[in-house]
């Protein structure tokens, strides 16, 4: 699972961070988000971070520190390959389903699918929450790659219906979409897209991971296993690096939107950066939420705050019938969620830039005036700015009106 140069799949009240906007020229080609009210916990749960346990050369080998930041970071998920004999992948996978964290399991196509499954299961238990294919066979380097596939996923298949029946199945990932036409269309699992954003807003990749769903006529529903953003700021081959700040606008807005566009979960690459470079050369030591020395980036705190302000409900709705109107003088997205207990939360952001990839360098995409009202007093109001900061930025017992300024980060607003 190194991340490579990925060639084709890219391609807030008072608020905002060092701003961005390069104007993209590609907001018309963001998903179309659903609009009706969907679920608080399966925005939490739709949340996920890839690991590499049995890389024991990288900073992963600092095993019990590593899951308490798993912890400490709120995901229920986590990426990574079936359980070998590396012990410390085994004892990471144990301890981490221990923890209430399920795994999504790569297959690795050298190895025949059944003992692995059948070991898996007797490690992780129902900690399993998929087996996934094949990680980016096509940018493998074997000619024979297609056909690899289509011998190994149907291997898969029968093996998970019969060592751990109920358990999802996802397809294999690719490099370049393309490849896709090189496979059968039916292939078993689900549809399994990485849409790296190359350094830009995340909206535009996501758009085109619908897209290529779509055109695919691929109906058994869609995971991103990893999509992220490095921050190799001197790095000059790979993908376009963001800075830290950049980064911790971006994956916010990138966790909500894919989950607004229908995907199941969202798996963001990676939990660490692995090596040292202390030069900002390597693409591929920055993709972490941690640094190596595991202390946190601004994107751990932003997606570890998405996630406690999700979870967090001001009591039980008092109302049955919570309604509310969003005025904008400009282009907000926006996304409703229910909690179990009948509290909303109305997610707003702008699908701007923040970081100029070429120039490196931030761009203020000044602030846009949002007013949101709702048909009858709220009550318990708190919004929230988690890629500015770990508490509420406001908060109401009552109101009638809103009146927010959105910059470029992801806004979430609380009420019952």
């Amino acid at each position: 699972m190194r991340r490579r140069l990925i060639s084709a799949a890219a391609a807030v009240v008072a608020l905002t961070v060092a701003g961005l906007l390069i104007a993209s020229g590609r907001e018309s080609e963001r998903p179309r988000l659903r609009t009706d009210v969907r679920s608080a916990e399966a925005l939490v749960d739709s949340i996920g971070v890839n690991v590499h346990f049995s890389y024991v050369d990288t900073a992963y080998v600092r095993q019990s520190e590593v899951l308490a930041r798993l912890q400490e970071l709120g995901v229920r998920h986590v990426r990574d390959g079936m359980p070998n004999a590396v012990e410390a992948m085994r004892s990471g996978l144990r301890a981490a389903s221990r923890q209430g964290i399920r795994g999504t399991l790569i297959g690795d196509p050298a190895v025949e699918p059944a003992p692995v499954v059948t070991d898996s299961v007797a490690l992780m238990g129902d900690g399993i929450a998929a087996f996934e294919g094949p990680n980016e066979l096509d940018g493998s380097g074997n000619p024979g790659w297609a056909s690899t596939l289509r011998d190994y996923m149907p291997a898969l298949e029968e093996a998970v219906q019969n060592e751990a029946p109920g358990v999802a199945l996802i397809g294999p990932s690719f490099i370049d979409p393309a490849s896709r036409i090189s496979v059968p269309g039916d292939l078993p699992g689900m549809f399994n897209g990485h849409p790296y954003p190359q350094g830009g807003p995340p909206e535009p990749a996501i758009g085109d991971l619908t897209r290529e769903v779509h055109a695919s006529g691929h109906d058994r529903g869609m995971i991103v296993t990893e999509s992220g953003y490095h921050n190799a700021l001197r790095a000059t081959t790979g993908q376009p690096p963001v800075s830290e700040e950049a980064a911790a606008v971006y994956l916010p807005r990138l966790l909500v939107t894919a989950f607004g566009a229908g995907v199941r979960r969202t798996f963001i690459y990676e939990l660490l950066d692995e090596k040292p470079d202390p030069g900002l050369l390597d693409p591929e030591q920055h993709f972490g939420l941690l640094r190596q020395d595991l202390s946190p980036k601004p994107a751990f705190r932003a997606v570890q705050t998405l996630i406690a302000a999700v979870k967090e409900s001001p009591g039980d709705s008092r109302s049955g019938g919570l309604s509310w109107n969003i005025r904008a003088g400009g282009d907000v997205e926006r996304l409703v969620a229910a909690r179990r207990d009948g509290s909303r939360l109305l997610a707003l952001w702008r699908p701007v830039s923040v970081w100029d990839p070429e120039a490196r360098k931030p761009i203020d995409p000044g602030r846009l005036p949002v007013d949101v009202s709702f048909g009858t007093a709220v009550d318990d109001v708190v919004v929230w700015r988690p890629s500015v900061s770990a508490q509420p930025v406001l908060r109401r017992e009552h109101a009638r009106r809103l009146s927010l300024q959105l910059g470029g980060d992801l806004v979430l607003v609380s009420f019952r």
